[in-house]
């Protein structure tokens, strides 16, 4: 590239402005008539202009022409003496000349350098130098030392130092294989820039893969911690080292990065985002298993294609499932639900959709001889469904869809109307009776209302009607929120609205016993080195440090679940044998239990749409939020919104029937076309 063309490049806009400007003010310029013959006139006569000089006095402008020739006869004076001096001095300091920033560049010999793309990114280190050293020559050249040297100066040598010599080459010379090193990014990056992706809002387009071939796997034998420190993500671990052979982590049923991103009033805020954890994600959408035995923690394993990490790479989920607390000579129970319709889009996704998902998991947990009635609380409250068993999913989910948004409610009038439905049920034998009330307006009920509503209540709790009041509010406000005197002492008093607290409400009233199942679970995963070449834990970042407990008590109640996912790369022929994976966990009496399981190549699906259903789940939300925090391995793998669309459009048709399908559903922008 020639070493002007850049400048000139430049220069090109403003000259256009320039030459637009210039048209503009002669294209307003008016002549007037006869001025060409007045100016052939002026020039015709040229006596006139030249009697009116000779007129003037000597004395006038002699001083004033004596001062100009003084002043400019100095100043070139001074310019011819600084500029023979600086010639000399040049050439008498030679190794100026021979040390040359752009004539010593050296073209690159290496193939790889020669296939980098790269763009001119200014003048090199040596040149600012070389430049900076002579323009600190000039101010110092002695006047007195001026010689005739100009005449040992040769053209010819000057222009081969402004020779067409691409300056990038210097600069590739210190360019590393890798592009994405640290060492890279920290010399021509400012702290805290990502060269590699573009900053978009809403949808994050990602850059697609460099083309060389890029490793992912640790250098280190053993497990390599920096990576973890500066990625916030583990890297790919190798089983060969004696010390990467079994994987232990203690597994968690908490949801609560999941619930602060979407039932919140700034949903998948980049806040909230930045902080959320892939087991916590994992674990509110991990409802697809198959369900366990009551009052168990069991082991359930898939494994499959990674689809979003390319050809040669396979995906090991190991989910943990808690059963169910019904006992078997428990008595049936009709369940009377009372709701107020949400009052726009925003108080539904805050208020309502934590409350549709956990109901429709909830008809799934009737026996046979289990009832639920819904009540919508709205100006007029009236039953939405009646007597719907397990039988009547479709219908249940089908009547919850049929609430509408921005409908006016009526709470008062609505508890008044729920107790007595609830009073209408037959309570023969031992049949259990129990209403819950799910509204954010309980703080609306004035005096004069709670002391109309309060002998209703008492009369229906003395009549069997077991009461639960739930304020969906943060539970971080509860303090804020005290119960109405209408309800103290009738009933539980919950402020909440957690889609897990509210699913163990719901569990806890229709099976009558407490929620919890075990304590602390653990799963310890024993590596076979000759059939795992490499595996990397997905999420799970270690916790701690100064301020941090990493002692408090992993709970798993009813119906919860954790999952564990591995990223595997499996050399072509090994054992069948892949790991070996051990459970261990305390029940509510403290007894430790254990439980072993062992996974084969023979489980790994040949493909996305024979992966079950709980890979397919788990798949797309660990990639909805490795889109959203922009993590490392799913940038340099190239993924976008687009291709999550694509294979979330070819989801196995069984989790759109699924009760808890809602869950996956609001990750995923295509599911909700």
């Amino acid at each position: 590239m020639p070493t002007d063309l850049v400048a000139r490049l430049k220069c090109i806009p403003e000259a256009a402005d320039i030459d637009a400007a210039l048209d503009r003010e002669l294209s307003a310029v008016e002549i007037p008539g006869g001025l060409t013959e007045q100016l052939h006139e002026i020039a015709a006569s040229q006596a006139l202009v030249t009697r009116s000089v000779r007129q003037r006095s000597a004395a006038d402008r002699s001083p004033r022409v004596s001062w100009a020739v003084g002043i400019w006869t100095v100043a070139a004076t001074l310019l011819l003496a600084l500029g023979i001096g600086s010639i000399w001095q040049i050439n008498r300091n030679s190794d100026i000349a021979k040390h040359d920033p752009v004539s010593v560049i050296s073209a690159p010999v290496r193939l790889a350098e020669q296939s980098l793309a790269l763009e001119w990114l200014g003048p090199t280190r040596s040149e600012i130098e070389g430049q900076a050293q002579l323009s600190d020559l000039l101010p110092l050249v002695d006047i007195q030392s001026v010689s005739p040297a100009i005449t040992e100066v040769s053209l010819p040598e000057i222009q081969v130092a402004h020779s067409d010599v691409p300056r990038i080459k210097s600069l590739s010379e210190e360019l590393p294989e890798d592009l994405l090193a640290s060492t890279f990014l920290m010399r021509w990056q400012p702290l805290g820039a990502n060269p590699m992706i573009r900053s978009m809002h809403g949808r994050p387009q990602l850059l697609l893969p460099s083309a060389n071939a890029v490793s992912f796997f640790s250098e280190s034998q053993a497990y390599d911690r920096e990576f973890l420190l500066r990625e916030s993500s583990h890297p790919f671990a190798s089983p060969q080292h004696p010390s990467m052979r079994s994987t232990s982590v203690p597994i968690t049923g908490d949801q609560k990065s999941f619930e602060n991103s979407l039932f919140s009033e700034n949903p998948f805020s980049p806040e909230v985002l930045e902080n959320a954890r892939s087991e916590e994600w994992l674990a509110a959408t991990g409802k697809f298993y198959v369900p366990a035995q009551p009052n168990q923690l069991e082991l359930r394993t898939a494994a499959g294609p990674a689809v979003f990490a390319g050809a040669g790479t396979q995906l090991l989920e190991i989910g943990i499932v808690a059963g169910s607390t019904d006992s078997k000579d428990r008595a049936p129970v009709h369940l009377t639900v009372a709701v107020t319709p949400p009052e726009s889009k925003q108080h539904a996704l805050r208020t309502w959709l934590p409350v549709k998902i956990a109901l429709r998991e909830m008809i799934e947990q009737l026996r046979p001889h289990d009832s639920v009635t819904l009540v919508v609380m709205s100006d007029l409250p009236y039953v939405l469904i009646d007597d719907a068993t397990s039988e009547h999913r479709e219908e249940w989910f089908a009547a919850l869809d049929r609430i509408d948004l921005g409908s006016p409610s009526n709470l008062a009038e609505g508890i008044r109307f729920a107790s007595a439905t609830s009073l209408t049920k037959a309570g023969f034998g031992d049949i259990r009776r129990s209403l819950v009330v799910l509204s954010d307006r309980f703080p609306a009920l004035d005096v004069s209302t709670n002391e109309q509503l309060r002998p209703l209540i008492e009369n229906a709790s003395q009549q069997g009607v077991k009461f639960s009041w739930i304020q969906l509010e943060d539970e971080n406000y509860a303090s804020l929120v005290p119960a109405p005197s209408a309800l103290h002492g009738m009933g539980d008093w919950l402020v909440t609205n957690s889609l897990q607290r509210l699913g163990r409400i719901l569990n806890q009233q229709i099976h009558g016993a407490p929620s919890l199942i075990g304590t602390n679970p653990n799963v310890r995963v024993k590596w076979n080195q000759k059939s795992v070449a490499q595996y990397r834990l997905i999420g799970y970042q270690p916790v701690g440090g100064d301020f941090v407990s990493t002692s408090a008590t992993h709970e798993f109640h009813a119906l919860d679940s954790g999952t564990l996912l591995f990223e595997l790369v499996l050399p072509e022929d090994g054992p069948n044998d892949i790991a070996s994976i051990e459970l261990t966990w305390n029940d509510t009496s403290g007894k430790a239990r254990k439980s072993v399981q062992k996974v084969s190549r023979l489980q790994f699906a040949p493909s996305w749409q024979a992966s079950p259903l709980s890979l397919q789940a788990a798949q797309l939300t660990q990639q909805s939020l490795a889109l959203h925090q922009n993590s490392y391995f799913s940038r340099r793998r190239g993924n976008t919104i687009d291709e999550l669309d694509n294979w979330a459009s070819s989801l196995n048709p069984a989790i759109r029937q699924h009760a808890s399908y809602p869950r996956l559903e609001v990750l995923l922008p295509s599911l909700h076309d």
